[in-house]
């Protein structure tokens, strides 16, 4: 009776065991769900992989539709180019250049401007400077090409404008205009033939009514050119002014007021282009600006990347001179080197673009001699490489 009375007294009360029993059904139906949830799982699982594929090895991309071939577009030069013109040899001449080096007889710059009938930027214009064009018809019209130069000169008398497709040596296919008022050749340039831009231009001066001294300083047209050289482009310009001179008008009667001429080099990487820049002439009298030139064709990837250039001026003088007598060896006693300066060698056909990295810095050394002097011909020119001293060409001629 008594161990009854114990075991009963031991039993569980009635809400607990109540209690343990919902725990227990309550922990099944949990372990039921989870069980459901990962059988659905695993289905989703085995269906997304029967129906997108066991992977295997790397992915392939998608043939693309092969597209028809397309022609090759060249890139249309946006700037203008100095002409830089070969003079006719008045004797036998001798050019001594290396392979794929186009030759150029470079004149050193002169002291005089001359009016002409004829474009001069750069004051070597010669009969022989342009040729006939050959190959597909220009974008700009004849008729185009005459309203153009027209638009230009608003204030110039009213003449007749004659326009002759011709080709340049430095800057492709052009329209050379020239408009006269009676038999007075008013301006004359060069449009060019693809975009319509006016690429060169020079106004005449008449001698008539003028002072015999300026008017402006050379102070007041360098502000004047440098303006004009801004409100003609955009964006930042590195160039840097290396030559600057007042140029009397030579008259019958003697000199009078001419005017101020400015070249403008661009700037790579601290050296000097001898070809990309700028030339503007500022009348001394009006400040009107009677000459412009804009060369910037070359792409600055074109330049190579320098370091600091280890063949001396000396040797650079030496390897021109050396050459320059294996040409004329009777003119060496008169050789005379007129300057030396480290600069971009960059005059190329317009009609190319240089590849990277292939435009070289050089010595540039001009000289003449006795024979050179006395004919006035166009003075020698060299140029040897800043960093192996190689002579990259010499063009000399008497």
């Amino acid at each position: 009776m008594k161990d009854d009375y114990y075991d009963e007294f031991n039993e569980p009360y009635l809400p607990a065991r109540y209690k343990e029993i919902v725990r227990k059904k309550k922990q099944r139906r949990l372990y039921k769900k989870i069980g459901m949830i990962a059988v659905a799982v695993i289905a989703v699982v085995v269906v997304f992989v029967l129906l997108t594929g066991f992977p295997g090895g790397s992915p392939q991309p998608v043939p693309s539709p092969t597209l028809s071939p397309t022609p090759a577009v060249t890139s249309l030069q946006t700037t203008a180019v100095t002409t830089a013109v070969t003079p006719l040899p008045t004797a036998p001449s001798a050019t001594t250049t290396v392979p794929s080096t186009p030759a150029i007889t470079k004149p050193a710059v002169g002291t005089s401007v001359t009016i002409t009938d004829t474009p001069e930027p750069v004051q070597t214009a010669s009969a022989n400077t342009y040729v006939t064009p050959k190959g597909n018809a220009p974008k700009i019209t004849e008729p185009q090409a005459k309203l153009i130069a027209l638009a230009a000169f608003p204030n110039l008398p009213a003449g007749d404008m004659k326009v002759e497709l011709t080709t340049s040596p430095d800057f492709g296919q052009v329209w050379k205009y020239t408009l006269s008022a009676d038999t007075t050749i008013e301006t004359s340039g060069l449009v060019d033939a693809e975009t319509g831009t006016i690429d060169t231009f020079n106004r005449t001066i008449h001698p008539g009514a003028r002072p015999q001294n300026p008017v402006l300083t050379i102070g007041n047209a360098r502000q004047i050119a440098e303006s004009t050289i801004n409100n003609r482009n955009t964006g930042i310009l590195s160039i840097n002014m290396s030559d600057g001179r007042y140029v009397p008008l030579t008259t019958p009667n003697g000199n009078v007021a001419g005017s101020y001429r400015f070249i403008y080099n661009r700037i790579i990487q601290d050296y000097p282009c001898d070809a990309d820049g700028f030339i503007v002439s500022v009348d001394s009298v009006s400040g009107v600006i009677t000459e412009y030139v804009q060369h910037w064709q070359t792409p600055d990837n074109a330049f190579m990347i320098i370091e600091d250039p280890v063949v001396p001026k000396y040797d650079a003088t030496y390897t021109v001179q050396a050459n320059a007598k294996n040409i004329y060896p009777s003119s060496i006693s008169g050789l005379r080197i007129i300057s030396a300066d480290r600069r971009w060698k960059d005059r190329h056909d317009p009609a190319i673009t240089p590849r990277p990295s292939t435009i070289p810095l050089a010595w540039k050394v001009v000289f003449d001699d006795d024979t050179i002097r006395a004919k006035g011909s166009p003075a020698g020119v060299g140029w040897v490489d800043t960093h192996t001293g190689e002579l990259l060409e010499i063009t000399y001629q008497h």
